[in-house]
């Protein structure tokens, strides 16, 4: 197994590291006796492709320059990785380091206490910083010296805004949402993003999972979707113009607040979304329990034919029978995985009712061994 990589790339071996990650999981899932089709390979580029990190800040003695920091997984005590560039992160986060390394220490109110820096982008640059104090934050100071910092970047061509964070405070200094686009093959969609919450890291790798779930879902126009943990929507409004109708859950409040400007700016008015769990929902469609959630955005679930689901579960995967059984009974099922493991129990369980019509695997995380995979069940 090549050694993993943390903060730095190696594009001479980029295939190296893919091919063998792919070799595993293909042999993990063959373990499990399932009837594999040919697959797909979607890479990743080999360098600046990631679009949201984060790192610990540490000083020197006299505190007059800091140093960007990773760890070294499983160490004890934590070995302190010092990072002079970031080939892993896109080319907006490379410049904002190297103007934060520039401008940050004029401005003492920024640099004291400071002890992590959060970076989120888009792919035509456009930058979310997040400041992280060990003290209290004083409002009036730290908008002033993060909108003269802003101006900094503005004059090395680099747009950004800042956030200040502290226990129980955070300063939005303008905002701290950015707007992606998803390219397709056939078109392009919008996506607020929103800093300190779950968005795919690899926007290359996000391009093809969802050019690969719409791929899916060709010839379901008179038939309905419905995503659990839809998240902030991005399978939800990628997938919406190939249904009648979509019906989306999510369980936290910002996420879901989030789907629904996504599906407002892609002007989308087939797609209900509802805060309900996994659980909730399968006693919503076998009529158990009634929910005012639903009553409330008007939504009578038995009037959707439901015949496509798309999971993107955890790493731990679907887990429990219920879970399973629940999957089962759809007619077709769009499996995004990050677990491999999880992913050939679980696919061990639906193969008896289900057949493996599509398979993929997509880089999200390259010179590691992580390695998303997508899946097409469709019933016997």
């Amino acid at each position: 197994m090549l050694k993993t990589l943390i903060g730095t790339t190696d594009p001479q071996n980029y295939t190296k590291y893919l091919n063998e990650k792919i070799d595993k999981v293909v042999n993990l899932l063959k373990e499990h006796n399932l009837d594999l089709p040919s697959f797909e390979v979607f890479e990743s580029p080999a360098e600046y492709y990631r679009m949201r990190t984060e790192f610990s800040i540490f000083f020197n003695e006299d505190h007059t320059d800091f140093s960007f920091c990773m760890f070294e997984p499983k160490t004890k005590p934590k070995k302190r990785i010092e990072l002079q560039t970031f080939p892993v992160g896109s080319k907006a986060i490379n410049k904002a380091m190297s103007l934060l390394k520039k401008y940050l220490m004029n401005y003492p109110i920024l640099n004291q206490k400071l002890f992590e820096i959060d970076f989120l982008s888009n792919q035509i640059g456009e930058l979310i910083i997040a400041l992280n104090f060990h003290k209290k934050i004083d409002e009036k100071e730290f908008i002033e010296n993060t909108k003269a910092l802003k101006q900094d970047f503005s004059n090395e061509g680099l747009s950004a805004n800042f956030i200040g964070r502290a226990k129980k405070q955070s300063i939005l200094v303008d905002t701290d949402t950015i707007l992606e686009t998803i390219h397709t093959k056939d078109k392009d969609f919008y996506l607020y993003q929103v800093e300190g919450n779950f968005s795919q890291p690899n926007i290359y790798a996000c391009q093809n999972m969802v050019q690969f779930a719409r791929d899916c879902c060709k010839d379901c126009s008179d038939t309905d979707l419905i995503e659990l943990y839809c998240g902030s929507g991005t399978f939800t409004v990628c997938l919406a113009d190939l249904f009648r109708k979509v019906f989306s859950t999510e369980v936290s409040r910002v996420p879901t607040l989030t789907a629904l400007k996504n599906i407002e700016k892609n002007h989308i008015t087939n797609t209900k979304i509802a805060r309900l769990s996994a659980v909730e929902v399968a006693q919503a469609l076998q009529g158990v329990r009634e929910f005012n959630r639903l009553k409330q955005i008007d939504v009578d679930i038995h009037d959707y034919n439901l015949n496509t689901l798309l999971i993107d579960p955890p790493r731990s995967g679907l887990e429990h029978k219920e879970a399973l059984d629940f999957t089962a009974s759809f007619k077709r099922v769009i499996y995004i995985s990050c677990g491999p493991q999880s992913l050939a129990s679980d696919l061990e369980y639906l193969s008896r009712t289900h057949k493996i019509q599509k398979l993929a695997f997509f880089d999200q995380f390259p010179y590691t061994d992580h390695l998303e995979t997508g899946v097409l069940l469709v019933k016997k």
